[in-house]
């Protein structure tokens, strides 16, 4: 199976399904102008053949510098595809303008409704539904200030890495997904993208994937849980205009970063070592609010 072009990136935050609805918060923030705008968005799971990843998601929590949480909920949880919202158009609208105490606030993480954990699943292209486990993942780290009797708003848009999140137990014939978030400014988030003509010594453009690391220079490694570990991933499209392959890393801030492209990038298992043969290894220099285009010959 190959995957086809997606439509292009657009810095307009136009789609996605507004949900205000907050439990047990008003009177607790009566007097609070701080204010934030939550977006989610994912990138694709390493195997193509990967149809659905569907679970329940109730809400969010902020970490505080303090030590502290405070959660934001919807009125009731939002049964959610995680595959549709790989698509650039396809970007969930979490929250608009939800009121936070004040804080300074450190991380956050997405909440999945436990009471309705059994209904999550994973489907395939050959019509297979596998059981789907939710487990804990970490806080994507952000940093943002709500001061008390002072006006604030913010927005982050949330991206949940499916090739670094979702694994397989072949014993047990089901996936887990522990979410590997990263939050990016929306104001401020940027783009590299570009067509890929790399000469494969082992596997096929048609299975690669671009790996992104932070910092110049860095040693490629796949997503094992040691070492070196991407903080950005995408999948090598084939073009539905033409012949050709590229890709597309979306929602970064700017940074410093190594690029490297790997043919054999679906054979990645979070949860193992394996040799993925990096190729093409360059560094790139991101600002903010910018589209960069780097051929990866």
């Amino acid at each position: 199976m190959q995957r086809s072009a997606l439509p292009q990136f657009s810095f307009a935050r136009g789609g996605g399904i507004a949900r205000l609805g907050v439990l047990g918060l008003l009177a607790l923030l009566a007097g609070c102008e701080g204010e934030v705008t939550m977006d989610l968005g994912t990138e694709l799971p390493a195997d193509p053949n990967i149809t659905q990843v569907v679970t329940d998601i109730r809400g969010l929590e902020f970490t505080k510098s303090s030590g502290g949480t405070e959660t934001i909920e919807f009125t009731s949880s939002e049964q959610v595809d995680l595959i549709d919202l790989a698509d650039d158009n396809g970007v969930l609208r979490l929250f608009t303008s939800e009121q936070l105490s004040e804080g300074t606030y450190t991380g956050v993480r997405l909440l999945f409704d436990e009471d309705r954990a059994d209904d999550a699943f994973v489907s395939t292209s050959a019509g297979t539904q596998f059981p789907l486990n939710l487990a804990d993942g970490d806080s994507a780290s952000l940093s943002f200030q709500v001061e008390d009797n002072e006006s604030s708003s913010e927005s982050f848009t949330l991206l949940l890495d499916l090739r670094k999140s979702l694994s397989f137990d072949e014993d047990s014939d089901e996936y887990t997904l522990t979410p590997t978030l990263r939050a990016v400014d929306t104001s401020e988030m940027s783009r590299i993208e570009g067509n890929v003509s790399v000469t494969c010594v082992s596997g096929t453009l048609e299975r690669g994937a671009v790996y992104l690391f932070q910092n110049s220079d860095v040693t490629p490694d796949d997503i094992d849980g040691a070492g070196v570990e991407p903080f950005a991933t995408a999948p090598i499209f084939t073009s539905t205009v033409g012949a050709g392959f590229f890709y597309a890393l979306r929602y970064l801030p700017a940074g410093s970063y190594t690029m490297a492209v790997t043919c054999i990038g679906n054979d990645d298992e979070p949860l193992t070592d394996e040799d993925l043969l990096f190729r093409s290894v360059v560094n790139v220099d991101v600002d903010d609010r910018e589209t960069i285009t780097r051929d990866l010959p």
